[in-house]
């Protein structure tokens, strides 16, 4: 009887075991899942690649005459230069010289319309100057009531919002010689200010403006502040002005003023006090276009726009933009000028084509890591990092995604959107500066099989996928592979396979 009941008890725990082993196992073969990385290096390129919004721009003249329609032939445009660089931006200028003593008539708004809406058609942005003088004659072309400027500047924006999505920025008040502010009856605090925050509040508030110096820009928000009682009228904040307001120049790298942008640097009395002025609107500017774009023309073959000295300083400055146009004897200096740098992928290029590919918001990919141990139910936990190595930031909506597809593209794990996640946002990687950033995901979530991790960046307004500067890009994943991450479950099954 003894050992009957043994015998049971043996049978009963050989019973057990075998199905706490089963369940054990089954729990082991469920829970046991591995998300391995396996890295692809990330090799930068050189090149121009499809960056929007930035670089060299074409600039186009329109000369506007009441109940006259531009002629067929003034509504050119160039998409790419003889060498196949390809235009992302056109500066146009609008005169309107004929209209000082008169509202724009339904020719001249029309005029107006049909440029944008080409350029609309294009993949490029535009840059806006409207004036009333390009013979260096500002003071006689102007209106001579400032009514006239202000009732011009409420239609135009009537047109531009239309187009708000195409404006990378505007240029200027309307007034002085070629609207560049100076030689002008409205260059006082107060007309500067009353002039800029019309325009300011009639024109949508995605557009940007800008004023042609440092110290001007200074005078107009030290007026408005100090004077807020006179400009209530204004349908604008200070801090909304802020978020808007930047600067072009059209004397860049010309002198140690920059042909009088920085007036205060020409009658300062020693060479050290002169560069001392210099490096400190540098610095000012370098802080503003961390916001706001900041762009213009060079000018006058120098030593401050020598090969190495005009990239630190249009890297000081945050530079996107250039006029391709002019000075010539500068641009050729730089595509005759050899780049050295024997530790970066550009020794040996034209300092022109540093200059071309640097210009604007430059992103990438460095590296990247995953961190994740078998049988914990926490989160995987990754980071990816890039750099952004151009000159400037970006300043219009642009979209980041970081994934995980399948090589077919019909499974997809969004790990980083900037339409959810701060950080992610490009508008905030400023230039020269590197950043980190971390994911996670759930293995749990996701099927057994090899996962592409892949990071792209969009217009969402041209519906066209921006270049990182890396060499990783991936047609099938329409973006940027860092590597793989193979998901499995169950240890002992893929033991044995």
């Amino acid at each position: 009887m003894k050992r009957n009941k043994r015998k049971l008890l043996f049978l009963c725990m050989t019973a057990i075991i075998i199905m706490g082993g089963g369940i054990g196992l089954y729990y082991y073969e469920t829970h046991y899942i591995t998300a391995t990385l396996t890295k692809y290096e990330q090799t930068e390129t050189t090149g121009m690649q499809n960056r929007t919004a930035c670089g060299w721009y074409q600039l186009y003249s329109y000369y506007l005459q009441p109940d006259t329609p531009l002629p067929s032939d003034r509504l050119y445009l160039v998409d790419a230069d003889e060498d196949g660089y390809e235009y992302r931006l056109a500066l146009l200028e609008f005169n309107l010289k004929e209209y000082a003593a008169q509202k724009l008539d339904a020719a001249a708004k029309k005029n107006i319309r049909t440029v944008l809406e080409n350029f609309s058609k294009t993949k490029m942005k535009v840059i806006v100057r409207f004036l009333y003088d390009w013979d260096g004659m500002g003071i006689q072309s102007e209106p001579d009531d400032m009514k006239w400027i202000k009732k011009h500047m409420t239609q135009t924006a009537q047109l531009l919002n239309q187009y708000a999505d195409i404006i990378y920025t505007t240029q200027g008040i309307f007034v002085g010689s070629w609207a560049e502010m100076h030689d002008s009856n409205y260059l006082s605090a107060p007309h500067m200010t009353s002039l800029l925050l019309h325009f300011a509040s009639v024109t949508d508030a995605s557009i940007y403006l800008a004023v042609r110096t440092p110290e001007q820009y200074r005078s107009i928000m030290n007026e408005y502040e100090t004077h807020m009682e006179r400009y209530q009228k204004y349908d604008i904040t200070m801090e909304e002005l802020k978020k808007r307001l930047g600067l072009f120049n059209d004397g860049m790298l010309g002198s140690v003023s920059d042909i009088g942008t920085y007036h205060k640097a020409d009658i300062a009395p020693s060479e050290e006090e002169k560069l001392a002025i210099r490096n400190s609107e540098l610095t000012f500017q370098g802080t503003l276009a961390l916001q706001v774009p900041n762009g213009g023309e060079v000018v006058n073959d120098n030593p401050f726009n020598n090969g190495a000295s005009a990239i630190k300083d249009l890297s000081a400055m945050h530079i996107s933009y250039l006029n391709q146009m002019y000075d010539d004897a500068v641009i050729h200096k730089w595509k005759k000028t050899v780049y050295s740098d024997k530790t970066g992928i550009y020794h040996g290029a034209s300092v022109y084509d540093y200059i071309t590919d640097h210009l604007g918001a430059r992103f990438v990919l460095r590296d990247c890591s995953l961190s994740y141990r078998p049988m914990q139910r926490n989160d995987a936990l990754g980071s990816i990092t890039l750099e952004n190595v151009g000159f400037s930031n970006l300043y219009h909506t642009t979209d980041f995604t970081l994934s995980l597809k399948s090589k077919s593209g019909k499974k997809e794990k969004i790990l980083l959107s900037s339409d959810t996640d701060t950080k992610s946002n490009p508008c905030r990687w400023n230039a020269g500066q590197k950043y980190t950033l971390s994911f996670s995901f759930s293995p749990f979530d996701l099927e057994e099989g090899i996962y592409y991790l892949t990071a792209a960046l969009t217009d969402p307004v041209a519906k066209e996928t921006i270049s990182f500067a890396n060499d990783s890009f991936d047609d099938d994943l329409q973006g940027y592979c860092l590597g793989t991450i193979q998901i499995q479950k169950g240890r002992l099954q893929h033991m044995n396979q």
